[in-house]
């Protein structure tokens, strides 16, 4: 590839900080427990979590704010409910 064109594909990349930071303007997103589309930073992020081998994958899929806010309340009143049953 020539240098030209290693150069330009270079600069089409994200940079670091955006990299870093997940913040793109007017990057959409799709809600991995609704499906909805929503345009900006996700408002939180589900967490899978498996192995293969010696091998541990992760995803952190975005969640919209609606459904961000309801999977954190939803646990938070599991994790009281549990608390309660122990004494």
């Amino acid at each position: 590839m020539p240098s030209r064109a290693v150069a330009a594909a270079f600069e089409q990349e994200d940079s670091p900080s955006e990299l870093a930071t997940g913040l793109r303007h007017g990057k959409s997103y799709e809600c991995d427990a609704c499906g909805r589309s929503f345009e900006g930073e996700p408002a939180g992020a589900g967490l899978f979590l498996w192995t293969r081998g010696d091998e541990v994958r992760y995803e952190e899929p975005p969640l919209c704010e609606a459904c961000a806010s309801e999977i954190t309340v939803g646990a938070l009143v599991k994790w009281d409910a549990e608390d309660d049953e122990e004494g």
